[in-house]
C-alpha cells in the first residue's frame, strides 16, 4: 500500500536505458473506478505537453523510484482522450470535505492510500479540532470534485439520518456507474432548506442558479434536440444559452459538464 506523499516528486527511471526520465508530478483519479489511473510526469519538457505514465505500464513503484520499461513508456496525454477528459475534470481528493448521504459535513481529506491496481484503498481525514481518522473504500460513495460522499457509518460523531447540518448550496445527483459500488456526483446549486415554498421558492432557486451558471464554460457541445448547437466546448454560459437550455430541458446535461 502506498500514500500519495509517498509516489509524488519520485524518480523515473527507465530500466532499458538506466537513466531518470522524469519525475513524478501528480496523481490522475478516475473517480467512476475510485482508481489512480496515470502518473503525471515532468520529464524536463512540458513546453512539447503533458506527458502521463498509465498505471499498468509501470514496473517497479519502489521507495526510491518508480521503474519502467523504457521511456516509450511516457505518453503525450493529448493522445489519449479518456486521460485528458480526467485531467479536465480534475478529482484530487485530497483536500476535499467528506458528506455522509444523510447530509453532515465533516472533516478534511489529507491523504490516500493506493493498493498495487491504483485502486484507492482509504482515504485519511482530519477533523476541525486535529484528530484523524480513516475512511476505507468500503464507506465510500462517491469521489467527488468538491466533496467525498461516504456513509453514514463513516461518521465518527455518530449522528444519525435526522441530526446535524447539510452542506448549503449543493446537491448531488448520483449517477451509479462505478465499478467499487459508488456514483459520480454532479454538483448543482439549491436554495437553503429554510426558503418559502411554492412559486417564490422556485423562483428563488432559478435565481440562484442562473447565478451560479452564467460566465461558467462547458466541457463539450450542447445541441438541441433538433441537432443545433446550443453552446459549443469551452464557450461561456450567457443569459441566451439558459433560455435554451431550459427550453430544450437540457439543464442536467449543462450542469454535468461544467468546466470548474
Amino acid at each position: 500500500m502506498k500514500k500519495s506523499a509517498d509516489i509524488l516528486r519520485l524518480p523515473v527511471i527507465s530500466i532499458s536505458e538506466g537513466k531518470q526520465v522524469g519525475t513524478v508530478k501528480d496523481l490522475v483519479i478516475d473517480a467512476s473506478q475510485g482508481a489512480v489511473v496515470a502518473l503525471v510526469v515532468d520529464d524536463g519538457s512540458w513546453y512539447l505537453g503533458a506527458k502521463v505514465l498509465p498505471f499498468n505500464a509501470i514496473t517497479g513503484l519502489g521507495e526510491s523510484a518508480v521503474t519502467v520499461e523504457s521511456t516509450s513508456s511516457l505518453i503525450a496525454v493529448a493522445t489519449i482522450p479518456r486521460l485528458e477528459q480526467l485531467m479536465s475534470v480534475g478529482v484530487k481528493v485530497i483536500g476535499t470535505r467528506t458528506l455522509t448521504r444523510s447530509g453532515h459535513m465533516g472533516g478534511k481529506v489529507v491523504e490516500i492510500a493506493i493498493d498495487e491496481t491504483g485502486h484507492i484503498n482509504s482515504c485519511e481525514v482530519e477533523e476541525n479540532i486535529g484528530e484523524r481518522f480513516q475512511i476505507s473504500v468500503q464507506q465510500i460513495v462517491t469521489f467527488g470534485k468538491d466533496v467525498l460522499i461516504v456513509s453514514d457509518s463513516a461518521d465518527p460523531s455518530g449522528r444519525g439520518p435526522g441530526s446535524g447540518r447539510p452542506m448549503e448550496g449543493i446537491v448531488s445527483r448520483s449517477i451509479p456507474t462505478n465499478s467499487f459500488g459508488g456514483a459520480e456526483t454532479v454538483n448543482v446549486p439549491v436554495m437553503p432548506a429554510t426558503v418559502a415554498s411554492g412559486e417564490d421558492a422556485a423562483q428563488l432557486f432559478e435565481e440562484k442558479q442562473r447565478r451560479y451558471l452564467l460566465g461558467k464554460k462547458v466541457n463539450r457541445r450542447i445541441s438541441a434536440n433538433d441537432g443545433s448547437i446550443i453552446i459549443e466546448q469551452g464557450n461561456e454560459i450567457t443569459e441566451e444559452t439558459l433560455q435554451r437550455v431550459r427550453d430544450e430541458d437540457k439543464m442536467i446535461e449543462l450542469t454535468m459538464n461544467l468546466r470548474l
